[in-house]
C-alpha cells in the first residue's frame, strides 16, 4: 500500500494514518505461533490492543510537517513512531505488575500479567524494549548518523536518567509534602521522557533547524506534564470501564491533583497546554491543523 504524504481531510488523514500504523505495529512483532508461541503472544496482547496511538501519530505528523517526502522518508517515520508504541507498551505492561501498580486491567482488556502470568508479562515487556532498539537500527533508509541520533536518545530517553528513574520515583511518592514543581519532576520523567523521544525523533528524521528543535523540545515537556495530569484526573473520576483501565490507583500519592485540588488541577492542565501550543506555533511545522486536530482529540475529556 502506497503511503499518502497529504490528505486534505484531517481525520481522514489521521485515520489512514493510523491504519498504517496498526499494520506495521502487527509486522515488527513475530506472529502468536513463531516459538515460543506464549511469549510473542503476550507480546501482541500488549502492543496491538487498541489505543489512540497518540505517540506514534506526533512522530509521524511532526516529521511530516518538517518536510519529510513520501516514500522510504514516511516509511521510516512510521516505524520510528511505533518505536515509541513498542516501548510505550513495554512500559504499561511492567507498571501493571503486582510489585508496580497491580492493576488488572488495561485497554479494556486483561493486563499482561493477568492475562499470561508474571514471567511471561517481564520477559515480554523486555522482549519489546529490546526490539525497539533492532527497529531504529534496521532503518536503512536513514542516514547512519542520524540513526546512530535515535539510538542514543531513545537509550536516554527509556534509561536510568528517563522513563525507569521516573517509575523508581513513583514507586517512592508518597511524600504529601512535595512540591509542585517536584511532582512536575516526576511526571516529566515516568511520561515526558517518552514524548521527548517522538517528537525529537521526528526533528532528527527531518533534519530540522535548531530553533525548531528547541521549540519542540518545549512543545513536548508541557505536553508530558498535560498528559500525565488528565491521566491523574481520570485516575479519580472515571471508573475502570470508562477509563478502560484499573483506577484509584494514585491514592495515597503525591499528585498535583491530590495537592491542589480538581479546579486548581483543571486550570493547570489548560495552561500546560496553552504552552505546549505556542511551543508548536514557534516549530514553524507545515501541518499545524493536523497536529491541532490530534491534540484535540487526545484532551477532549477536558470539555465533557
Amino acid at each position: 500500500m502506497a503511503i499518502p504524504l497529504s490528505v486534505t481531510d484531517t481525520p481522514t488523514a489521521i485515520q489512514t494514518m493510523r491504519g498504517l500504523i496498526e499494520n506495521r505495529l502487527s509486522s515488527l512483532v513475530p506472529s502468536e505461533t513463531t516459538w515460543p508461541a506464549r511469549l510473542h503472544e503476550a507480546q501482541r496482547h500488549a502492543l496491538l490492543s487498541p489505543g489512540k496511538r497518540f505517540r506514534p501519530l506526533l512522530c509521524v505528523f511532526i516529521a511530516q510537517g518538517g518536510g519529510i517526502r513520501a516514500g522510504a522518508e514516511l516509511d521510516a517515520a512510521i516505524s520510528t513512531g511505533c518505536v515509541a508504541e513498542m516501548v510505550h507498551a513495554a512500559s504499561l505492561i511492567l507498571d501493571d505488575l503486582p510489585c508496580m501498580d497491580d492493576a488488572d486491567l488495561r485497554r479494556n482488556q486483561p493486563t499482561t500479567h493477568i492475562a499470561f502470568d508474571e514471567s511471561t508479562a517481564i520477559l515480554s515487556a523486555t522482549a519489546l524494549l529490546n526490539c525497539a532498539f533492532g527497529v531504529l537500527s534496521r532503518l536503512d533508509q536513514v542516514p547512519a548518523q542520524r540513526r546512530i541520533e535515535m539510538i542514543d536518545l531513545l537509550s536516554y530517553a527509556v534509561g536510568s536518567k528517563g522513563l525507569i528513574a521516573g517509575q523508581m520515583a513513583d514507586l517512592a511518592n508518597v511524600d504529601q509534602g512535595a512540591t509542585i514543581a517536584e511532582i512536575e519532576r516526576l511526571n516529566t520523567l515516568k511520561t515526558g521522557a517518552l514524548f521527548d523521544f517522538s517528537v525529537e525523533a521526528a526533528a532528527i528524521l527531518a533534519g530540522m533547524r535548531a530553533s525548531q528543535r528547541a521549540a519542540l523540545k518545549d512543545f513536548s515537556y508541557h505536553l508530558g506534564l498535560a498528559f500525565q495530569l488528565l491521566d491523574d484526573v481520570k485516575d479519580v473520576v472515571m471508573s475502570d470501564a470508562e477509563a478502560e483501565k484499573s483506577v484509584n490507583r494514585d491514592i495515597g500519592k503525591a499528585t498535583i491533583l491530590a495537592l491542589a485540588g480538581s479546579e486548581a488541577s483543571k486550570r493547570k492542565l489548560q495552561d500546560y497546554l496553552d504552552h505546549a501550543s505556542a511551543a508548536l506555533q514557534r516549530a514553524e511545522l507545515s501541518n499545524l491543523d493536523m497536529l491541532t486536530a490530534i491534540m484535540d482529540h487526545q484532551f477532549a475529556f477536558l470539555r465533557t
